[in-house]
């Protein structure tokens, strides 16, 4: 486990002493709130300190919120707790079951190496640095962020050390340049990969849940993807050509870079039992993921076929039936043993999901006890008629998000703020969709600090960046970014019939 730094040694220790000084100061004072709503602003003020602060874990945090809202009588247990078994928590149990199944026998690693291995890559740093980006992003949208950091930091440092080791010492100041935009870039594009599928990250999950119990509004795989996926394409080409312009590599090519790749691709051999089985039973998973889109789309949304699908292939149904297929068919490392054995399934991130479901679960609170609507006319009444069109509200909430998401985790802004922000523009007479959808996106984009992003911390984790780097790189990307959710959400969404 790393050191923790002078700061964030602070931090914890002012969160442990804040909190319930919060908590305590929050239920005496004088609020103008329904009883439930006003215990339920206590308890929500007082998570915002642990998730800002981490003096406790973020799941920990996210399991002690809602089982404390049932204590202080904000709701019953039956209610407060049900989204943790919400088909949206499934559909990502079933992504986690499906991402080791894929890392259990390396089929991750040698579809990075592949990438790598291409022609067109050629032995140049500089394309070496693209291959890794689009690999990541493309990785990134079928499993988590961090796994997908952490799949590839390996493949990037050794790619690094195949540089370094060419490279002549008056060359090597230039070459570490190289390794903090490759490592970077890396980073970035996990992050931007997540926002493209519903299942990519977590506050895409959220977003959609809060959506259809609030708003009424119901997006599909193939309508999100196409809002999600041109906008972190059009933010990773930004990333790729900053980093290219700012980290260039100091030769063109490297012969020595190709050798290494083919090396590695050939130690591996031809695809094992288990990794075309978990390749098949991925592919099965994304073609039942995009049957409801496309059966309705060709067929109409009225043809019995067509209503079926969107019954039946639910995602989180569809996830979890691929996942435990993986159980159950043969092909495991030693004879007899499943694709994904069974004790290896259940080493999956639960902590996400204990977060993912906190956060639901508050998300749902909030608007039950009016606590939501509460802070919605607040915000209107201060904002005035910034907030009160269509497009002010998408400007001023997305760029409120993107720096706010930089100190706190992405699953905790998007439980915070998403609530709030359908409330705001229900209150307001706003269609909710363009606004949600920009925002939970805006959560995703946290570049400046090695603390907004576990991708970030991995990539700072190594060593080879320095937080300078880091922070000036992330404010322009973040700047960049901001203005394309903003085009994205004014043109893309009402091209798709997403918008008004």
């Amino acid at each position: 486990m790393p050191v923790a730094s002078p700061f964030d040694v602070i931090r914890r220790r002012v969160g442990v002493v804040l909190a319930p000084l919060v908590f305590v100061g929050l239920l005496l004072a004088p609020l103008d709130l329904p009883a439930p709503a006003h215990r339920l602003a206590a308890i929500m003020a007082a998570t915002v300190v642990l998730w800002i602060s981490e003096a406790i874990p973020l799941a920990a945090t996210a399991l002690i919120a809602p089982c404390l809202a049932v204590a202080m009588d904000v709701a019953p247990a039956g209610k407060t707790l049900a989204p943790f078994a919400s088909p949206l928590i499934f559909l990502f149990l079933g992504g986690f079951l499906l991402a080791l199944g894929l890392s259990e026998h390396g089929l991750d690693r040698r579809a990075a190496l592949w990438l790598l291995a291409r022609r067109w890559v050629h032995g140049s740093p500089n394309r070496a640095r693209v291959a890794v980006g689009l690999g990541a992003f493309a990785c990134s949208m079928w499993i988590s962020n961090t796994a997908t950091t952490a799949m590839l930091i390996p493949v990037a440092l050794g790619l690094i050390r195949a540089i370094r080791g060419a490279a002549s010492p008056e060359d090597q100041p230039k070459f570490d340049r190289y390794a903090e935009g490759l490592l970077l870039t890396l980073t970035y594009a996990s992050s931007l990969g997540g926002v493209a599928t519903p299942i990519g990250t977590a506050p895409n999950v959220i977003a959609l849940d809060l959506l259809e119990s609030r708003a009424g509004v119901q997006l599909d795989f193939f309508q999100w993807m196409a809002f999600a996926l041109p906008v972190g394409l059009v933010t990773l080409a930004i990333v790729l050509l900053f980093a290219a312009r700012s980290f260039p590599a100091p030769v063109a090519r490297l012969d020595r870079l190709t050798d290494d790749v083919h090396r590695q691709l050939a130690e591996l051999g031809p695809l094992s039992p288990g990794e075309r089985r978990a390749a098949a039973v991925f592919l099965l998973a994304v073609v039942g993921w995009l049957t409801p889109s496309v059966l309705r789309v060709s067929l109409g949304g009225d043809h019995p076929i067509a209503a079926w699908a969107d019954r039946g292939l639910q995602e989180g149904v569809v996830a979890v039936l691929a996942g435990c297929l993986l159980s159950i068919l043969p092909g495991g490392r030693r004879r007899g043993e499943p694709v994904l054995p069974w004790d290896r399934a259940m080493q999956l991130d639960w902590s996400t999901l204990y977060l993912l479901g906190g956060g639901l679960a508050l998300g749902g609170l909030m608007f039950d006890t009016g606590l939501a609507a509460a802070l919605a006319q607040g915000f209107l009444a201060v904002a005035g008629p910034v907030a009160g069109s269509p497009f002010g509200l998408l400007a001023t909430s997305t760029f409120l998000v993107l720096w706010l998401t930089e100190i706190t985790s992405n699953v905790s802004t998007t439980s915070m703020m998403v609530p709030v922000l359908i409330a705001i523009a229900q209150a307001g007479g706003i269609d909710p969709l363009p606004t949600t959808l920009c925002v939970t996106l805006a959560a995703s984009f946290a570049f400046t600090m090695p603390v907004s992003t576990p991708p970030n911390a991995i990539a700072y984790g190594t060593g080879l960046i320095k937080i300078q780097t880091m922070l000036r790189f992330g404010v322009v990307l973040d700047l960049l970014g901001y203005l394309v959710l903003l085009a994205c959400g004014a043109l893309l969404l009402p091209a798709l019939g997403l918008g008004p």
